[in-house]
């Protein structure tokens, strides 16, 4: 994976370092994590300055595009705002800097649609397993890494905007001997993040161990925590992380992790909305594919060195994933 540059990788460094000012917490109290934030951490709108200047990001310029706010339902331009969640746990899609910011691939997109649609944008920090209720209820108008699967699809439309997988992510020197084969994890305590699918995927892998007659597995749930912290304090023997994220903090600290096998692709990464605004909808979706289109969309992600996740467009509820 390329690796990021200049500020950014100067970003992910503190990201990383982060991990053990947190370590103390995460090793007392329960498999749950570390529990609910639902505060707001998300930085400003972008929008154009009120005519006086063109947002502008890793020297590109984000024009306000007539075409495209014209598109906005008319509840969204009275606001003024969009509003996004996301759980910031997953450098170097979402992650808090130093400044206690909400930064990132994501929040650069956000930024830049906003830019595009003359709205200012806020982030808000969250639990993964509450931003889609989230959007549900109203509080949100997007979730943000929301993996595209046919369950959410039932009460969300997704907007997919970045391939995703997972790895497993162990402690350096691979102890207890990871690989490919899923089934070397029978009787392992392994750590998810609550409410991804891959918290729906270990209980199933657990039951074919115990059907091949081996120990059954110890599956581990947090919320609010990087989960490299769980592993680097010995509470888990692997985590099931996301590939970014992966090989981010194997790559910056490999004398702690490392990737075991090779990374599995899941699903694209979309941004979530009510079924009931479709203008929304579509107005994010054409968004998207213009800052694509205009070279905006590659710029973003090659400056966080994930170029190679991009889409070749964007899509609408896409199921990718495949089967086994």
């Amino acid at each position: 994976m390329a690796q990021p540059r200049g500020k950014r990788a100067m970003m992910l460094a503190a990201a990383v370092a982060s991990l053990a000012l947190v370590v103390a917490g995460c090793a007392s109290g329960d498999g749950a994590g570390s529990g609910d934030s639902g505060g707001s951490g998300g930085s400003g709108g972008s929008g154009d300055g009120g005519g006086q200047e063109v947002f502008q990001i890793y020297g590109m310029d984000v024009p306000e595009v007539a075409e495209l706010v014209d598109q906005l339902p008319q509840d969204v331009v009275d606001k003024g705002t969009l509003v996004f969640t996301t759980d910031a746990a997953g450098p170097p899609r979402t992650m808090i800097d130093e400044n206690g910011d909400i930064v990132g691939v994501i929040p650069d997109l956000i930024h830049a649609v906003g830019a595009t649609l003359g709205l200012d944008t806020e982030i808000e920090k969250n639990t993964f397993d509450a931003e889609v209720p989230g959007v549900e209820s109203g509080r949100f108008d997007f979730t943000t890494g929301t993996g595209d699967f046919p369950t959410r699809r039932e009460i969300l439309d997704m907007i997919d905007y970045y391939k995703a997988g997972y790895l497993y992510l162990v402690q350096a020197g691979n102890p207890h001997g990871v690989s490919n084969d899923p089934l070397d994890q029978c009787g392992l305590r392994i750590g998810v993040l609550k409410g991804t699918t891959q918290e729906s995927l270990v209980p199933e892998l657990s039951d074919r161990c115990v059907a091949e007659g081996k120990e059954p597995i110890d599956l581990q749930t947090f919320s609010n925590v990087l989960l490299p912290v769980p592993l680097d304090a010995g509470r888990v023997d692997v985590v099931w992380e996301n590939e970014s994220t992966g090989f981010m903090v194997s790559n910056d600290d490999p004398d702690k992790f490392e990737v075991a096998g090779d990374p599995i692709f899941a699903a694209y990464l979309a941004f979530g909305v009510s079924k009931d605004r479709p203008e929304l909808r579509d107005a994010m979706q054409e968004t998207l594919q213009y800052l694509m289109d205009e070279g905006i969309y590659q710029a973003i992600l090659d400056e966080w060195g994930v170029g190679e996740l991009a889409m070749d467009y964007i899509s609408l509820n896409s199921d990718v994933r495949a089967d086994g």
